[in-house]
């Protein structure tokens, strides 16, 4: 019955501590944001099965929230709630095979390595399971989580966050839909978006669908943590184009896109890298962005996504780069 899980979510174990501040009640939040970043998952219907893990999505999910809550240069790796919610009867861990008696004897772990190397996974209770796909039972444990565990001043802006990272899930669907369409260079502002939905939903989409690979460079690196090194970068600015499609969108590392958005470095009509001579002016000391003239980008593995001409011819007169 959902009424044992309404009782479990508001008895979680905390710890005490002064670093913690009224926002949080004065005790851990680590425990109730890991929920309520998972209860976005379930209304994403990314669980399919009762085995829960560690994934990219979850943890900036999970990040979300913990930004709304505890103050700058607190950090917090998710691998701990993961991990320390085995305090909680309804979580159930995992071991990798061959850990089971490493993972019993282990008291404390707090980075995405130790937790890696002992566990798979967990599961929750199968009848938690059944109550978590539907709307009305997670609307009930989010609204417990948040007034249990969380001051009157941050309620409201966790449950806004609530609903940008739906709204965000929705409107990336939505610019995957509107992908395999004709594609419109520039379009009319979606009034019924707002800024923080569009840069969540386009970062989320353009990220997956490049693979967290760079399409100029060609680097992709995910830290332990979940972190990756692209960012979702407009071909032609939002600004200007008000066009989140994916095909006026790219992949790139945090130089690329500097290189790109400065117009150091832009995509032929072959889909090849140029460089620009304004790149060696001077003192510069460019490194290997010299070795990508010429070389093709690295687009989606889906051949109709790639970034459109219309957009790359757009940038490429806008900083006059030639071949």
């Amino acid at each position: 019955m959902i009424q044992d899980y309404i009782k479990s979510f508001s008895k979680l174990n905390r710890a005490p501590g002064k670093v913690w501040g009224s926002a949080t009640k004065n005790r851990a939040p680590h425990k109730p944001i890991f929920l309520l970043a998972l209860l976005d998952l379930f209304s994403r219907k990314s669980i399919q099965r009762n085995f829960i893990e560690l994934t990219p999505e979850f943890n900036d999910l999970f990040l979300s929230y913990w930004q709304k809550v505890v103050s700058l240069g607190q950090r917090s790796s998710i691998a701990f709630p993961f991990f320390h919610m085995k305090g909680e009867k309804f979580w159930h861990l995992i071991a990798v095979p061959g850990k089971e008696s490493s993972l019993a004897h282990t008291n404390r772990i707090s980075t995405m390595a130790q937790l890696k190397e002992l566990v798979l996974g967990a599961s929750i209770d199968e009848e938690l399971f059944a109550n978590l796909q539907s709307e009305e039972n997670r609307n009930i444990l989010r609204g417990i989580l948040i007034h249990t565990y969380f001051s009157d001043e941050v309620q409201q802006s966790l449950k806004e966050q609530c609903v940008i990272n739906n709204e965000a899930f929705n409107y990336s669907l939505n610019i995957l839909n509107k992908s395999h369409q004709e594609f419109i260079k520039e379009q009319p502002i979606e009034d019924n978006y707002q800024s923080a939905v569009r840069d969540q939903g386009f970062r989320r989409i353009v990220v997956m669908t490049y693979n967290h690979r760079c399409a100029l460079c060609g680097v992709r690196i995910i830290t332990v943590d979940g972190h990756t090194v692209v960012e979702a970068a407009h071909i032609i600015p939002w600004s200007i184009s008000h066009n989140d499609d994916i095909r006026n969108g790219l992949a790139l590392c945090r130089l690329c896109h500097w290189a790109f958005d400065e117009g150091m470095l832009g995509v032929s009509e072959n889909y090849e890298v140029i460089t620009d001579k304004l790149i060696t002016n001077r003192d510069n000391y460019p490194g290997f962005l010299l070795n990508l003239s010429d070389r093709g980008i690295i687009g989606p593995e889906d051949k109709t996504l790639w970034p459109s001409q219309e957009s790359l011819s757009w940038h490429r007169k806008t900083f006059a780069l030639k071949r």
